[in-house]
């Protein structure tokens, strides 16, 4: 399969593309210093390759700045190109993969979250991910959108990439003595190289084209997250709970927004999935 990758050395991307390696797709692999997705004549680049999966993991996620400054760039970038690269796939024929956040939902329903539950985000990134969510469905038509939370995993390639929470546990765990830990905001951890697996099997099985929500299983707070960091790396840190406004943000975030999964068979668990990252 002839398979183009955007933001292909992203902490997700690079994952996308070793297993497309391993398929022996036929890869090409972009990243922001090979395309610049916002210029004139880029999608020509990719006409000019013809790819039969288009799968776009390029995302703005400063998700304090979108509540300022930022809000432009996440809009264009979160907001306006998902739904041009949708209608370009669906001009080649190609099938279309983007990944949205459960930042989609406010977080009120303990329960979690379906697949056809109806976004209501409370902060402008969350806006900016339903509105690439919404073009996605009104101009593609062979496409995926792929709803996920604290993404880990390898440290991304890219340039100026954000650190994963589990990079800046471990180390914080060995360089401190006690933590605060937010013991709020429950949600869904997902392993990168799980989250590519699914992606491929997802596209060769031929599922049902839509929205998917897929993580790997359970969930927890981000003290119940830390926790278990800190237990698989042997460190002594005393970690605290603590509620969100004992660290105040710009951007408000949602109390509880666990993904629900109705559509695909459950991926391990997040704490399988960590153990065997933190060992790797």
């Amino acid at each position: 399969m002839r398979v183009m990758i955007l933001g292909s050395q992203g902490m997700l991307g690079q994952e996308l593309v070793r297993i497309a390696g391993e398929r022996g797709d036929e890869i090409f692999a972009w990243d922001k210093i090979d395309i610049d997705l916002t210029e004139h004549g880029a999608f020509d680049k990719i006409r000019a390759v013809a790819p039969e999966l288009i799968i776009n993991t390029v995302a703005y996620n400063a998700v304090d700045d979108c509540e300022g400054d930022g809000w432009a760039i996440a809009e264009k970038i979160n907001g306006v190109l998902p739904g041009q690269l949708a209608a370009l796939a669906r001009e080649l024929d190609a099938t279309f993969v983007h990944f949205s956040s459960d930042y989609v939902f406010d977080g009120d329903c303990d329960a979690g979250y379906t697949e056809d539950a109806e976004p209501q985000p409370v902060n402008a990134y969350g806006r900016s991910k339903m509105l690439g969510e919404d073009a996605v469905k009104m101009l593609g038509e062979k496409f995926y959108i792929i709803r996920l939370s604290r993404l880990f995993g390898k440290p991304a390639a890219s340039a100026g990439a954000k650190r994963s929470f589990v990079d800046l546990m471990i180390e914080l765990g060995s360089t401190r003595e006690t933590i605060n830990m937010v013991d709020e905001e429950r949600d869904c951890a997902t392993y990168a190289p799980d989250l590519a697996r699914e992606v491929f099997a997802l596209v060769d099985e031929g599922a049902p084209f839509g929205i998917y929500h897929i993580t790997n299983a359970g969930a927890a707070t981000w003290y119940e997250f830390g926790c278990e960091i800190f237990r698989l790396v042997g460190s002594k840190i005393i970690a605290s709970p603590v509620g969100a406004d004992a660290f105040p943000r710009p951007a408000r975030r949602p109390r509880t927004s666990e993904l629900l999964n109705t559509k695909r068979a459950p991926m391990r668990s997040w704490q399988d999935a960590l153990c065997e990252y933190v060992g790797s």
